[in-house]
């Protein structure tokens, strides 16, 4: 979990290395139109079909339009995470990217709750957008567009939420 989980929330696939994009220039939103949802707050326990092993994804309110996500890290030390919600259509995306690195790239995640304790997170490849990759309002469009082609998906997870016990 720990490596998908990292994968997921902080870079994309590279189809070739020399001409590796890792993130997206621009988040999908400014902050100014960044939300949170309440339901998204809190602890969950995450993993992928290619590594079940579990692992704790936290996510606070940070100032009432940014996420602070804490995520599991390598070798052991948590990854901190900043993230603006934003929707494309009904589909709502999380821009991630981490704090105090020195890349300032960002990767979208759109996420999907079922109910209360249940969460889904799918990260977008970057491959698609990459003759649009400075420009936010080319990489949303065609984000728009291509949001039911499969191919964009690069890794998934799917979380419960962690209940307090008693």
């Amino acid at each position: 979990m720990r490596r998908q989980a990292r994968v997921l929330l902080m870079v994309a696939t590279c189809v070739i290395p020399t001409a590796c994009i890792t993130g997206f220039e621009h988040p999908l939103g400014s902050v100014e139109e960044a939300f949170i949802e309440p339901n998204l707050l809190g602890d969950w326990t995450c993993s992928a079909a290619d590594d079940p092993t579990p692992g704790v994804l936290k996510i606070r309110d940070f100032d009432g339009k940014q996420y602070y996500i804490e995520s599991p890290g390598s070798e052991g030390d948590p990854s901190h995470l900043r993230a603006l919600g934003s929707r494309i259509e009904d589909v709502a995306f999380l821009s991630v990217r981490e704090l105090g690195s020195k890349d300032e790239t960002w990767t979208f995640v759109e996420y999907a709750l079922s109910g209360a304790d249940h969460l889904s997170l799918r990260a977008v490849d970057t491959a698609p957008f990459e003759d649009v990759i400075d420009d936010a309002p080319s990489v949303k469009q065609r984000l728009a567009e291509q949001m039911q082609d499969p191919e964009i998906i690069v890794s998934s997870l799917s979380c419960t939420r962690v209940r307090p016990r008693g």
